[in-house]
């Protein structure tokens, strides 16, 4: 199985709300941080679960998440 990687900036208060609302759509994704006080998030999509994560991250986008190149120090 394949992943896809989508990184996004989003501010500090709301990361805790974005890992809520990515892992309650159990199998949608998973939210790793290198580093909290960033605000950067990596979203890891299955393959197979893309087109519904789609939806999914143009709601995040309208609530104030950005998307950002892979940051150039991520793990």
């Amino acid at each position: 199985m394949y992943e896809i990687s989508r990184f996004f900036r989003v501010p500090l208060t709301e990361i805790g709300f974005v890992r809520a609302i990515v892992e309650a759509y159990e199998g949608l994704g998973q939210v790793v941080s290198n580093d909290a006080d960033r605000g950067e998030i990596e979203i890891v999509i299955p393959e197979s679960m893309a087109q519904e994560a789609e939806t999914m991250i143009a709601r995040l986008l309208g609530q104030g998440c950005v998307e950002i190149p892979r940051p150039l120090d991520w793990r």
